[in-house]
């Protein structure tokens, strides 16, 4: 969910922070964000004509898990602190397989649901701003977050709106690179008050809750 200024006379007058102030502003505000404890979203993958349930849960900046059900079946990636695991039955895995240290590295930013922008320089992240860049149409202010040595982001941001509308990743993890990139569509708030893309790609969630107790149990290998 960010903003971005049109390319030339506001790309020339803006900087990161200012672009990401007015994303922060169009999230609800720095202190709305601060309140996120706990996220659950549920719904579900378009995947060749069928819709398979999908879920994430998230503690904040201590836990995720994601999961998808089918045929009585159900898979999940869970990260945490210092630990994750990856269940995949669909692909005849009986047990779930640990991450290696590198992956759980590397998901850590995942776990921040108030968003890695917030405080980033707290963080320990780095922002630069890069030329704007043709997102499906939009005209769209690209940042370059540093997360790690071995992990870098790059946002690109609705000049109208102040929305993030893509974000692509390129990370080194067990000496290969890895590329993904994924767009945000139907923005819109939950009956708290709290903006959040309803699509990310194929998935659709019908319902995003902020604040709702979470089983720890989530957050633990099972079969």
């Amino acid at each position: 969910m960010l903003m971005a200024f049109a390319y030339g006379s506001t790309y020339a007058q803006s900087n990161p922070d200012e672009v990401i102030a007015r994303v922060i502003e169009a999230q609800g505000g720095k202190d709305k964000l601060l309140s996120i404890k706990t996220v659950r979203m549920t719904g579900n993958i378009e995947f060749s004509g069928q819709k398979i349930p999908f879920s994430i849960y998230g503690i904040d900046k201590k836990a995720q898990r994601t999961e998808f059900s089918f045929s009585g079946l159900t898979g999940y990636t869970i990260v945490t602190n210092d630990s994750g695991f990856n269940f995949n039955p669909f692909q005849g895995q009986k047990t779930p397989e640990n991450m290696t240290a590198e992956d759980v590295k590397n998901a850590q930013n995942d776990l921040d649901q108030q968003g890695i922008l917030l405080n980033y320089k707290e963080k320990g992240y780095a922002v630069d701003q890069l030329e704007n860049e043709d997102v499906d149409g939009v005209d769209a202010i690209q940042l370059k977050v540093s997360v790690t040595p071995n992990k870098t982001l790059y946002y690109f941001i609705d000049p109208a709106s102040y929305y993030i509308i893509r974000i692509k990743t390129v990370s080194v993890s067990n000496g290969q690179q890895q590329r993904g990139s994924t767009d945000y569509y139907d923005f819109k708030k939950t009956p708290d008050g709290y903006m959040f893309p309803h699509t990310f790609d194929n998935i659709t969630f019908d319902k995003i809750e902020v604040n709702v107790p979470l089983d720890d149990k989530l957050f633990r290998p099972s079969r």
